[in-house]
């Protein structure tokens, strides 16, 4: 937590806490879900806010919203918003998606707690649903002094992080137990564990750490 401390010192009447903001269920354990739990460790206050029910292509019967309730609980999230924007059509949506976060920042953070850093979407995935709310996250996160993107599937042929988070093992598989509890979504390739330690390692690697998580820099106040 090394470079929370200077928010931590300066404010410290208040919690430092992080905003993560997904489109569906699963973006945000994919994308930032060891970085999270190792801060929920550390004390840092995590909202998650998921924005879809993810119900587009997904038997009508599963409860997706229960099963990212269930996971970002693993992660250590104190507290978890599941807003019902249309899946795939968010970008028709994008002036209610802002409003609606910036009521989140407004109301729904309790007043000791001070939010340093936003975990959101990459402006370069290939998902329309994710640019819609990256887009989102820029208006409504804008007075909050670090926004940093994260890694999901749709961004792998083009995802160039700038910051990585060194990632231990036990946060890792924090991660893993997250995602397993995602079963609607167990199918699917980018979901098996082995393929997750893979992109893991290669992020490690990159910063000579055995595992990490990569993050491209939207805006940055140290």
């Amino acid at each position: 937590m090394r470079y929370l401390q200077k928010f931590s010192l300066s404010s410290y009447i208040r919690k430092v806490g992080v905003l993560a903001i997904g489109a569906h269920p699963d973006d945000i354990e994919l994308g930032c879900g060891a970085s999270l739990a190792r801060l929920a460790k550390q004390g840092v206050y995590i909202t998650a806010v998921v924005m879809t029910s993810g119900k587009y292509g997904t038997n009508e019967l599963i409860d997706r919203r229960q099963e990212s309730y269930n996971a970002l609980t693993i992660l250590g999230c104190k507290k978890i918003i599941h807003f019902d924007f249309t899946d795939t059509q968010t970008y028709l949506q994008l002036n209610d998606m802002i409003s609606t976060l910036e009521n989140v920042i407004k109301h729904e953070i309790p007043h000791d707690v001070e939010i340093i850093r936003v975990y959101t979407m990459h402006d370069a995935d290939r998902h329309q649903d994710h640019i819609a709310v990256y887009q989102a996250s820029m208006v409504a996160c804008r007075s909050i002094p670090q926004i940093l993107g994260y890694e999901t599937p749709s961004t792998w042929l083009s995802f160039m992080p700038q910051v990585f988070e060194s990632v231990e093992e036990d946060n890792f598989n924090l991660k893993l137990s997250a995602l397993s509890k995602h079963k609607s979504q167990s199918m699917r390739d980018y979901m098996r564990p082995e393929r997750l330690r893979a992109v893991a390692q290669f992020r490690g690697q990159q910063v000579n750490s055995d595992l990490g998580e990569g993050f491209v820099i939207h805006k940055m106040i140290l």
